[in-house]
């Protein structure tokens, strides 16, 4: 097999002088190791083997603990251990995407763009990029000045440079029929143009971690009748120490002092890494902002009422956005997770009894990360709903014909 993937295509004279010399004249050449040999059959066990190793190099495997509410109002929460994290290290990702074959292309520096109308000479902001967004500049503004530098290196005169980091996560059954699935967590620079970013096999987005997804229903003696709640409360609880994990002191140090990185053009350069974007689905969104799925209060970003839904897009809509942005609030009651004392305070704004893990700062805000997930909340969600219905008005504007339909179909086309 090693003579087969030496990476030369074409198996010349001297190729096979090889072959006979380094294989079949070898002392330790065996005939019977290649009855029923098949050479895909091969390559598919000699895959699985290289990317078992390169996943082992690269990812830890480890356990985390959450905290399990009792059945009993008397005791305390129980622990409970979840193994099959997998995960790489954060600072050594982001390590890897500035010297990745990419990151020539990465964009150090933020900018404005403009286009000149060639008619009317009138310049007009284009919003593409998150390099070319006021956030990006306000950050890069706040690091070139405000940017610490870590006790043993106060005299640092490297360049300072935001690694706008952009996470995604989704939840993913395997197969059609079965139980498989995964949970994948990636991380992409912003730094690099979307138009990159998107393409599938452009190598931008990064593996980060696997959330493990089996709980073990033995463990609470009241799954039975309380199995959704238990389930719900595991899973933000779930959600925030995989983050816990993640976040650990190397990345926290980094994010406050910075990290010299080697670029690929061999200049060393101080990297702040910043949360910018995290892509999710609604669920995962609620799992994230710590609040009650479809609830009294249901934007993971705001405090906006499900009575005003109907104002979505409108100026005070906007208003209300801008201006009652939702906080976190600490404390610790020692109350039942479901208790009227729990219910009472929290229920108002859609909160639930879990503490985010993102120890960046009081400045920061972990809904204000969460972004409009196009292919949930939109393509398969608002539009698909949407098409949907004007498929049956077209339908019954042909009185039980599809030839409306089918015109409709080739138009679109």
């Amino acid at each position: 097999m090693s003579w087969l993937n030496n990476g030369r295509t074409a198996k010349s004279e001297a190729e096979t002088t090889a072959f006979v010399e380094n294989v079949i004249q070898a002392a330790d050449f065996n005939a019977s190791d290649l009855l029923d040999f098949n050479a895909h059959h091969e390559n598919q066990r000699l895959d699985k083997a290289m990317f078992k190793l390169a996943t082992q190099s690269q990812f830890h495997e480890s356990s985390i603990d959450i905290l399990v509410p009792s059945a009993s109002a008397r005791s305390h929460a129980q622990t409970f251990s979840i193994s099959g994290l997998l995960h790489r290290k954060l600072t050594s990702v982001i390590q890897d995407a500035f010297n990745d074959p990419l990151s020539h292309l990465l964009h150090l520096s933020p900018f404005k763009l403009f286009h000149r109308s060639p008619i009317t000479q009138k310049e007009e902001r284009i919003y593409g990029e998150i390099y070319t967004s006021d956030a990006f500049l306000e950050e890069h503004e706040k690091v070139q000045r405000y940017g610490a530098l870590p006790p043993d290196d106060l005299g640092c005169k490297r360049e300072k440079v935001v690694a706008a980091l952009m996470f995604s996560s989704d939840a993913t059954h395997l197969t059609d029929f079965g139980n498989a699935k995964a949970w994948p967590i990636y991380l992409m620079l912003e730094n690099l143009t979307k138009y990159i970013r998107a393409r599938p096999n452009s190598g931008a987005m990064h593996h980060l971690a696997y959330i493990p997804s089996d709980f073990a229903s033995t463990f609470h003696s009241k799954w039975r009748t309380q199995k959704q709640e238990i389930i719900a409360h595991c899973r933000r609880e779930l959600m925030h120490a995989v983050w816990k994990a993640i976040l650990d002191d190397d990345f926290i140090h980094a994010y406050h002092y910075g990290i010299v990185i080697k670029c690929i053009d061999g200049i060393e350069r101080r990297i702040y890494p910043r949360f910018f974007t995290y892509s999710a689905d609604y669920p995962e969104k609620v799992l994230l902002a710590t609040i009650r799925d479809k609830g009294l209060c249901p934007c993971p970003r705001c405090l906006i009422t499900k009575s005003k839904l109907d104002g979505l897009g409108l100026r005070r809509d906007i208003t209300t956005h801008a201006n009652n942005v939702r906080q976190f609030m600490a404390g610790n009651l020692a109350r039942p997770i479901c208790s009227a004392a729990v219910e009472d305070l929290l229920k108002s704004f859609s909160g639930v009894p879990t503490s985010a893990s993102f120890p960046l700062g009081p400045s920061f805000n972990p809904s204000t990360m969460l972004v409009v997930d196009l292919l949930h909340e939109f393509e398969l969600g608002v539009w698909k709903a949407l098409f949907t219905h004007l498929i049956r008005l077209v339908h019954a504007a042909g009185r039980g014909s599809d030839d409306l339909v089918v015109e409709l179909d080739k138009r679109c086309i």
